[in-house]
């Protein structure tokens, strides 16, 4: 019969074993625990650079893969793409032969009726040199003067519309005045009607229309253009829109952002019909009231008689 001492001695040697690397396990973590964390980092960041270049030659084969799935993606999306822009190019050269037409048949209309071609304008883009707005007028500065043949009255234009006109002209600069100052009246049609008006500047965003005919009807969205009344602006410069307020009244809004105005363009060879005519000199005086005493002969000692005209 066999004792079973032995096995109790056994089972009690492998707990007391276990309890000792339980115990061991602890200290060591706490030893780790009470370690410099820079040598723990440092440690990090060895392993990190040791890790990197396998971490790398793994990935690529991955990022190539996605990248082969990616470029069969859009070589399905630029097919599309081509087809579509093929089907657009087919339409502008229906559009192009159209147009060549129809302008050949409007060169052969004007030559049949004698009409008198259009003077190119001939133009010169400054820079604003100074932001619009003032304390007496809504003007701007551009970088351009005499030297490029700018004069007083020339339009100013951008690529949205009329801008203004020059009011001042030195040999490298030039300022321009606004059309939404006070000072400004342009003429103009509406476009849909083309019933003429002038617009005035109201130092702000929109501007008044003046001397419309009673019988016409603004159409809120209506495009307004210069008319070239009066030969100051050439005719079809875009002004802006037709609005209407609140009141029921009707005003234009420019098409132009005063504020983000960057380059503005003269019309050089347009000059502004002159105000006053060449030989005037100003303004005469106020004329004095004559006096009321006039001069009558002599007397006999050859003296002059001076009489009232009541006399």
């Amino acid at each position: 019969m066999v004792s079973g001492k032995p096995s109790k001695l056994k089972s009690f040697k492998s707990s007391r074993n276990f309890n000792f690397i339980l115990i061991l396990l602890c200290l060591s973590l706490v030893f780790l625990g009470k370690l410099d964390l820079i040598a723990i980092r440092n440690i990090k960041g060895f392993l990190s650079d040791f890790l990197a270049p396998i971490t790398y030659a793994l990935n690529k084969p991955v990022k190539e893969i996605a990248g082969v799935f990616e470029d069969v993606k859009s070589a399905g999306s630029l097919r599309e793409e081509n087809i579509r822009l093929k089907s657009e190019i087919r339409k502008l050269n229906v559009i192009n032969s159209k147009a060549s037409s129809q302008e050949h048949e409007l060169l052969e209309l004007r030559e049949l009726l004698k009409v008198l071609p259009k003077r190119k304008n001939q133009i010169i883009t400054a820079r604003a040199i100074t932001a619009p707005g003032g304390i007496f007028a809504n003007t701007v500065l551009i970088n351009a003067g005499k030297d490029y043949g700018v004069k007083i009255g020339q339009p100013a234009i951008s690529p949205l519309g009329l801008v203004g006109f020059v009011v001042n002209v030195g040999i490298k600069t030039s300022r321009i005045i606004l059309i939404i100052d006070i000072n400004s009246m342009i003429p103009i049609y509406l476009t849909s009607s083309n019933w003429p008006a002038i617009v005035q500047g109201q130092s702000g965003e929109l501007l008044k229309i003046k001397f419309l005919s009673s019988k016409a009807k603004p159409i809120e969205g209506e495009m307004v253009q210069t008319s070239g009344h009066g030969g100051k602006f050439p005719s079809g410069i875009n002004v802006g829109k037709v609005v209407k307020s609140f009141s029921g009244n009707f005003y234009v809004k420019p098409s132009i952002d005063f504020q983000r105005l960057t380059y503005i363009s003269i019309i050089t060879n347009k000059n502004s019909l002159p105000i006053f005519p060449k030989s005037f000199q100003g303004f005469a005086p106020l004329q004095k009231p004559k006096s009321s005493i006039s001069l009558k002969g002599l007397n006999l000692s050859g003296k002059r008689i001076i009489e009232s005209k009541e006399n």
